[in-house]
């Protein structure tokens, strides 16, 4: 991916629908993550007796998402992109850039055996399905040759990254500057001291404690937690 001149901030394209609790839930994922795999995790780093080695194909993969999503006469239209991935495909692939600008895990290496590795469209897009549409980290592995393990690496990096590149600008309270501009606009839009439109989501809560899921049970009839967002028309938070 080509990298230089890159400026996210200067050219986000404010029109799309941009995943803004993917965003804002990206910590709580890592830490579900990271507590479900304390468990799993042993000192020993080598083979594993009896452990079955799958042969994906990951050049395949690769090549399948690129010529349907992303060539210069793709599959799928524009529209369905969006449809799919939530944005459009111009501002997928600056998010991806900056992604793996920032972090060189994304980069696409060669392994030891001079095998080519997986493509950072191929894990930025495992790790966005995930976000977008909560689906388990093993069926990324059918479409896009990725196995179960390094999705879920795949997926605490990209929210890492995102935190890191954007979180200064976009995850962060609005200061007296964004105020004062926030509620300049509303006023000229007829709404006196607005500063946003608030939306919420259900996120359900898997690990909730047995005593507290009377308190954190509603109309979803299972543990949740409320996330809250506010927006300006420009979809900055």
């Amino acid at each position: 991916m080509n990298h230089s001149n890159f400026n996210f901030y200067d050219s986000f394209d404010f029109d799309d629908d941009t995943l803004v609790f993917a965003f804002q839930v990206a910590i709580v994922v890592v830490a579900e993550e990271e507590s479900n795999n304390q468990g799993r995790r042993t000192r020993y780093r080598g083979s594993i007796l009896g452990h079955n080695i799958v042969n994906r194909n990951r050049k395949e993969g690769e090549l399948r998402l690129y010529n349907d999503y992303f060539a210069e006469n793709p599959k799928f239209t524009e529209t369905q992109f969006r449809r799919r991935f939530r944005m459009s495909r111009r501002l997928f692939l600056r998010i991806a850039n900056a992604v793996e600008a920032h972090n060189s895990y994304f980069k696409q290496r060669t392994d030891a055996l001079g095998v080519l590795g997986l493509s950072c469209l191929q894990k930025v897009t495992a790790a966005h399905r995930i976000l977008a549409y909560g689906i388990p980290t093993d069926l990324t592995d059918e479409y896009f040759q990725i196995e179960e393990s390094t999705a879920i690496e795949s997926l605490r990096a990209f929210v890492k990254a995102i935190v890191e590149v954007f979180g200064d600008w976009y995850i962060r309270a609005p200061n007296e500057a964004d105020i004062c501009r926030l509620l300049s606009i509303r006023e000229q839009r007829g709404f006196l001291g607005m500063l946003g439109s608030i939306d919420c989501m259900h996120w359900k809560w898997e690990k909730c404690p047995i005593a507290w899921h009377g308190m954190y049970t509603g109309h979803c009839w299972e543990p949740t937690i409320i996330l809250e967002a506010v927006a300006s028309q420009d979809l900055w938070i």
